[in-house]
């Protein structure tokens, strides 16, 4: 079945994370073919003060974030990889950057609850999806992992631990103001780094063809990740 692998939100965790992707993806030239689709989706531009955290270098200064990730692995790896430079505001978003009948792999880098909600609505009206929700404070956060298959849900996604996530009221990220913005709390590169790399551990899972799903806390100070099943959850 061929997969799209979207990933919203270019930034902290995000770019960590698609820089090693790609290099992963580069030593495994087996999984680069048709049937596997890279589409990174941020509206920011990159900001001198994203240099202390986040996989930028001076020269991206100015430049779209999932601009500068898609041709950084093009250049660096050779892959084909396509972008959005916009933001991701409700469902139908999402669904014009994937391909008709595919297994969508979705990866949440983001601090939006409106944009929260609207992956959560594709992933829940679609028929093969993982929905990968990153979320994380100065050092530590969790990852949480759905997954449907035929439309069954094998494990839930963020929403069902987290409720809050759905509430009525967030403010959609292309109309926070800068602001609000700025008054975001940055989360230390560390923290980023380290969930990056459980996300890439669970995608290449699913690269592997094994299926990913559950909840992951970390701490990235302490150097440890504790990985929870549904069933273990209510246990």
């Amino acid at each position: 079945m061929k997969s799209d692998i979207v990933i919203v939100g270019c930034g902290g965790t995000g770019s960590h994370y698609i820089k090693e992707l790609g290099r992963y993806l580069y030593g495994n030239r087996c999984l680069r073919n048709d049937e596997i689709r890279i589409v990174l989706v941020d509206g920011d531009q990159v900001e001198d003060k994203n240099l202390v955290r986040q996989a930028f270098l001076p020269q991206d200064i100015g430049y779209n974030k999932a601009q500068v990730m898609a041709e950084m692995l093009s250049q660096a790896y050779g892959l084909s990889v396509d972008y959005y430079d916009g933001y991701i505001d409700c469902e139908k978003d999402i669904e014009k950057l994937v391909r008709d009948n595919s297994l969508v792999f979705l990866v949440g880098c983001v601090d939006n609850h409106q944009c929260r909600q609207s992956m959560h609505s594709f992933y829940m009206n679609r028929e093969h999806c993982i929905y990968m929700d990153s979320a994380n404070e100065y050092q530590s956060g969790e990852i949480v992992i759905g997954s449907r298959i035929g439309g069954m849900e094998m494990y839930p996604d963020r929403a069902s631990y987290f409720p809050d996530v759905l509430q009525e009221g967030a403010v959609k990220r292309s109309e926070e103001s800068c602001e609000v913005l700025n008054q975001a709390e940055p989360q230390h590169l560390l923290t980023n780094q380290f969930a990056a790399l459980i996300l890439l551990a669970n995608t290449i899972k699913f690269l592997s063809d094994d299926w990913p799903g559950g909840i992951v806390f970390f701490d990235a100070f302490k150097c440890y990740s504790m990985d929870r099943t549904p069933r273990e959850e209510a246990s």
